[in-house]
């Protein structure tokens, strides 16, 4: 007998993949089908194992994907199949999240559950644009309430004194109905001059904030156009904003980069670093693939066989050529060349797995340079692998010299979220290692020369020239240079920005 799987309702948060718990990002990685919503950022998709299966049950106004009869009998259905199923949803399931009605359904049929909280967008959003919806001096309470009755309870008019009355009120799903909310709060002794701040898509890039009086902000909104989904804060700590106002004054806030990342389990520097400045960043994975994937393929065995000295240009060729080796089957023993390495960390990685160099060489020492200085007669043949293009260099004394890479690093595309996450706009792409260009050149499709590229560093700015990348602009690390560059309105032509 097949073994009943279970559900675990798990908080998205309210649209900052960083915001999401360590728990729930635990229960997506373990997950064998995530369904989740419009409002949970997709981001967090990409933590899930490669065989997931992604289900999209997402609501908006007038347009369901599923019906939620049909969205409860999918829980238990695929939970029946014997599959853990995450049930990922916006902010905390909990807030006008329907995850009562979920539980339950799964409560009824024997399904096994477990409900993990989160950031609910009602706290987040407001502390995004400034507004702590605590504080001392204005207000002791703060009353949460739907602005969108369901169909049952359509005819049930809320308490619009009791509400008119409370010092803070926090409005989820409120926009299409503000005019109606601001005529009761007013007929029922709200004062006209209460500031109301509505605060659309909170923590993300996109975010926007509008602030006026209670009296008016209906028409300030339709002026605007402000549309769902958006979290509407009545109550004099509105007026916090006007000094707490942090989020939106990051130099890069609005912007978004897609910026290449490595292993998802350590903090990856750039990243981190775009992200303090404001800009709301989009993690491109990266993974190593061997040389089969090169167009030189078919003859990068032919010249490791045949080459008299095989150089190593970086560490990373190290653990690309080795695992070359693995993958076609080339035994070690077969290649008689000599071996030499460009910088310690590259001769250190060698040494490692058995193949110590017998000539080092600083790690920027030009191929020509490295060729002049290795014992060659007329006609011997040597090969150094490196990140960067391949090709044929004959030298003055009729040394043949062969440029090749033993692998490179891919955007990872056979992951169930790689579509939903290529379909993200963004404003510019980032790379702090010349070895992730290829993989964002992938992931940015068939423009991606066209696209803003920001290389921190110039060894990415000369790889990123090499290829053809026409606005690539360089500069070092540090918060100043990065601004600086990104900045910088020059998108028409390549160009470099001199810090």
């Amino acid at each position: 007998m097949k073994k009943t799987g279970s559900v675990m309702f798990v908080g998205a948060g309210p649209g900052d993949p960083k915001l999401l718990t360590i728990k729930g990002k635990e229960a997506i990685k373990r997950a064998d089908v995530v369904v989740y919503d419009r409002l949970a950022n997709p981001l967090l998709l990409a933590h899930a194992k490669p065989d997931v299966r992604l289900i999209y049950v997402g609501k908006e106004a007038d347009r369901h994907s599923l019906p939620q009869e049909e969205i409860n009998r999918l829980l238990v259905r695929e939970a029946q199949q014997g599959s853990l199923v995450v049930r990922l949803k916006g902010g905390d399931p909990s807030i006008f999240g329907r995850v009562g009605e979920e539980a339950e359904v799964c409560r009824q049929a024997g399904i096994p559950f477990e409900i993990v909280p989160g950031i609910t967008s009602g706290v987040a959003a407001p502390l995004y644009a400034g507004i702590p919806l605590t504080h001392r001096e204005y207000n002791s309470a703060v009353a949460f309430l739907t602005g969108h009755q369901c169909e049952q309870n359509a005819g049930r008019e809320l308490d619009w004194a009791a509400l008119a009355a409370m010092e803070t009120l926090v409005i989820y799903m409120g926009v299409k109905n503000l005019p109606h909310i601001r005529e009761r709060l007013l007929a029922h002794g709200k004062p006209a001059d209460t500031p109301v701040a509505m605060v659309r898509w909170g923590t993300l890039s996109e975010q926007q904030t509008l602030v006026g009086p209670l009296s008016t902000i209906d028409r300030q909104a339709a002026e605007a156009k402000f549309h769902a989904p958006a979290i509407i804060v009545i109550g004099e700590v509105v007026r916090l904003r006007d000094t707490l106002e942090w989020y939106e004054t990051k130099p890069l806030f609005g912007l978004t980069v897609a910026a290449a990342a490595g292993d998802p389990e350590q903090e990856d520097r750039l990243l981190a670093e775009l992200e303090s400045l404001g800009a709301d960043v989009l993690p491109v994975a990266v993974e190593a693939r061997a040389a089969e994937a090169d167009a030189d393929a078919e003859r990068l065995t032919d010249e490791l066989l045949a080459c008299r000295w095989l150089v190593f240009a970086d560490e990373r060729q190290v653990d690309f050529f080795f695992r070359t080796l693995r993958e076609r089957r080339i035994d070690l023993r077969r290649i008689k060349a000599r071996i030499a390495a460009r910088g310690e960390r590259t001769a250190q990685a060698l040494e490692s797995r058995g193949l110590p160099a017998e000539r080092l060489f600083a790690a920027d020492e030009p191929l020509a340079a490295v060729s002049q200085n290795l014992p060659l007669d007329q006609g011997d043949r040597g090969l150094c692998l490196s990140g960067g293009p391949s090709g044929i260099a004959a030298s003055a004394d009729g040394v043949v010299w062969r440029t090749a890479s033993a692998g490179r690093l891919s955007w990872v595309d056979t992951h169930p979220a790689a579509p939903l996450l290529r379909a993200r706009r963004f404003d510019w792409l980032a790379a702090d290692d010349p070895y992730h260009l290829e993989a964002l050149a992938q992931f940015a499709g068939e423009e991606w020369q066209n696209q803003p590229l920001l290389c921190v560093g110039e060894e990415t700015a000369a790889r990123a020239r090499s290829m053809g990348w026409r606005q690539a602009v360089s500069c070092e690390r540090g918060a100043a240079c990065v601004v600086r560059a990104v900045r910088s309105t020059n998108k028409e032509e390549a160009y470099e920005l001199e810090l």
